[in-house]
Parts: structure tokens; sequence; C-alpha cells
């Protein structure tokens, strides 16, 4: 358990792009010590490090606390985590990865942070983890990973944060709040903006407007950067559709207005700031989708459709682009990799 004098101490599972920038942030700070779980880049990690090129922060060798290859090594030793922070794809039609931080989730004191896209990520956690608070955690970044443990970053590094449904939680939210502010802290003075939210999940939904629209569409026109989309008036017009329907889902299910990034309430809003930002974004589903990958479509989309027809509320432009999007992973997937 960390006290003032103390670091806070930190399972990382999923050292990719995102995993391996936030861990970052937490290990330079000398306020947290990060155990990193590293599988495909265990050998680059354990050996060299991290290679960062960051914009916003310069270029970098990081070398985490501890590298292993499993959370059972990061357990032998009988180490308590205060955080075991989950940053891997949330790919719940395909596995359930909430069996993988078992060992180190045996002691009500570590909080599950939960750093991924979409909705209904937290569901597996809860079910699995009754005991353990979970810190549903959503992150605006801006990196890739080209090969293993080198990563490139830019200027966003985001992360808005809070507890996930505190009102029926058996243990002491005051207290728990208190530690994952504490841990905001340490990314804040670390340079990473982060935030405490007590409505995360309309939080969530604020993100899926920009997720379920551009990233999907990305893929199902045949591979474009949100420049290529938005200079198309039938592809502009298609995101605008998305984008309404998930404002119109999320407002109904939240019971509260989005707003996307501090202050864009509108389609429009976020597609003009889209529009005039200085580089085309290629999104994270259109990087899967030329790598070949799963794409993260049942929390980005199916799960909000089963939200919002359970809710009343028609997306038809949502079911068609998940019916799409499915098609073009299957047909992809099922061929045999050179």
């Amino acid at each position: 358990m960390a006290t003032s004098e103390t670091p806070i101490k930190v399972l990382l599972v999923g050292t990719g792009a995102l995993g391996s920038i936030y861990g970052w942030r937490l290990d330079v700070s000398g306020k947290a010590q990060v155990t990193a779980v590293c599988r495909s880049n265990y050998e680059a990690v354990k050996s060299s490090g991290f290679y960062i090129s960051s914009l916003a922060f310069g270029d970098e060798v990081y070398r985490p606390h501890r590298v292993v290859r499993t959370v059972d090594e990061a357990v032998a030793d009988g180490e308590v985590y205060d955080f075991v922070i989950v940053c891997t794809k949330a790919l719940p039609n395909l596995v359930d990865n909430s069996d993988i931080i078992a060992p180190a989730v045996q002691n009500p004191h570590t909080i599950i942070m939960l750093i991924q896209n979409g909705i209904g990520i937290e569901d597996p956690y809860a079910a699995r983890y009754p005991n353990n608070p979970i810190a549903s955690t959503i992150a605006y970044l801006d990196s890739s990973q080209p090969s293993n443990g080198t990563i490139k970053h830019g200027i966003v590094t985001m992360l808005d944060m809070g507890l996930f449904s505190p009102k029926t939680a058996s243990y002491d939210t005051s207290a728990v709040s208190a530690r994952v502010a504490a841990l905001s802290e340490v990314w804040k003075e670390s340079g990473v903006p982060a935030m405490v939210s007590e409505d995360i999940q309309k939080s969530r939904w604020a993100k899926l407007i920009w997720n379920a629209s551009f990233n999907t569409v990305s893929v199902v026109s045949g591979g474009n950067d949100s420049r290529q989309m938005l200079d198309s008036p039938e592809c502009k017009a298609l995101i605008h559709s998305l984008m309404t329907e998930v404002i119109k889902a999320g407002e109904t299910i939240t019971g509260s207005k989005l707003v996307y990034l501090g202050n864009q309430a509108t389609a429009d809003d976020i597609i003009n700031t889209t529009d005039g930002l200085p580089k085309p974004v290629t999104p994270s589903m259109l990087m899967d989708f030329r790598a070949k990958r799963p794409m993260e479509h049942a929390v980005i989309l199916r799960n909000p459709i089963e939200l919002a027809k359970k809710h009343g509320v028609d997306v038809p432009h949502l079911e068609t682009v998940y019916a799409l999007l499915t098609m073009v992973e299957a047909r992809y997937l099922s061929q045999p990799k050179l």
C-alpha cells in the first residue's frame, strides 16, 4: 500500500502505443513504480527499453521499473499492487481479457483501471472481481508502435477517469476516489492532462461520437483518413448521421447532454474541429484494418446499438455500418497470413 513516502505500485497490462506512454509518465514522476507486462515486445523492451519519440515530451529511452512476461511473474513474490492498469484492446467478441489479471487481483485494495475505448467494457471485470473498485478511464492519445519497443507520440495525452457504478459499490467510494485522484495528480505533474469525472459513462458516450463515426467509416469507405473522408460530401454526410445517432442515444441513456472534449456539443462542431486540424487523423480502426488485426467494433458499435434499442432509440446508420464492418473484418481475418 502506498503512503506519502512510498511510490504507488502499478501493474501495467498492455504495453503498446497507449500503455507505454501512460506507464512512462507515471514512472518518470518518481511517485509511482510501474511493472510492465510485455508479451510480443518482451525481448525488445527487456533488453533495450522503449524508445519513445514524443513531440510533447521529447525523445527518451524508457525502462520500466520492472519488465515481466506474465501477470503470474509479476506477483510471484507476493506483491500487492495499488493499481492494475489494463491498456489492451477491448475485444469481448473474441476474448474475455478480464481473466488475464486474475493473479494480481486477489486483494480488495487493488483498483482495476481500464484505459480502453467503448461502451460496456467494465462489465466482465465487474462480474469477475465484485470486491475490487474499477476506475473506468478514457484516453485521448496520438501514438503508434511501428515496431516492437519503438513508440511515436504526438502532443495529445489527455485522460478522463471515474469510478464504475459508484452508487452500488460495496467499498468506501470516498477513499477510492481519493486514491484515483492521487494517481491523476501524478500524471498531471508529469505533463498528462488528467481529470476525474463524476459521470464517466457520460464521458464515454461523448468520446463515442467520434469513434463510432470517423473510426468506423475510415474502414468501410475503403481505408481513408479524416481528410479523405471529409473531402467526400457523401462520406461527410454519413459521418454526420452517425454522430447524430450516437448523441441521441447517449443523451437518452445517460439523461444528460453530451459534450465532446470540453466544448463541442453538436456533430457540426466535432466535424469542423476535425476538419480544421493541421494534419489528417488516421483512426485506430484504420490502423487495425491496414495491419489486418481484429477491430473494437463490439464496444464501439454492437454494445451501443443494443443499449440504444433497449431505450427505444433507432440507430439505422450505426446498424448498417456495424454489418459492413464486421464483414470486412471477417474476410481478412479468415485469410491465411503470409
